[in-house]
């Protein structure tokens, strides 16, 4: 007869293992249970260098894609994997709103540029 918790071999009439202290239910046949190979997490994806480069471009809103970023890397790291997924997309929303956005003002701010530095300093871009 073999522990059902540990796979030792136990002594006739036992009522608790010698190895691992567990109890033998009243004596019955016990048999070594097979091992349990632990589940690989899932892969997620918490989108933290996109959100760096949401701050570059789009600073404020790149920075509430940061919060969400790290969020869900924490969420990963303690188990809660679908909060993690969740959090993440929203977090990459955030960064490509804040992309865009940026891009935009930038694109605006260029093609006003001329007319800015006319106003400001007539003659100025004619040399």
């Amino acid at each position: 007869m073999y522990c059902m918790h540990c796979g030792h071999e136990l002594p006739a009439g036992a009522f608790f293992c010698p190895n691992c202290g567990s109890k033998i239910a009243d004596g019955a046949p016990a048999a070594p249970t097979p091992a349990v190979e632990p589940v690989e997490p899932p892969k997620i994806d918490c989108g933290l260098s996109l959100a760096i480069a949401a701050v570059c471009l789009g600073g404020v809103l790149g920075i509430i894609a940061l919060v969400y970023a790290v969020l869900a890397k924490d969420m990963y790291r303690s188990g809660n994997y679908e909060g993690a997924r969740r959090t993440a997309k929203t977090g990459r929303i955030w960064s490509w709103v804040s992309i865009v956005l940026g891009a935009a003002g930038l694109v605006f701010a260029l093609l006003l540029l001329p007319r800015i530095v006319e106003l400001i300093a007539p003659g100025l871009l004619e040399m």
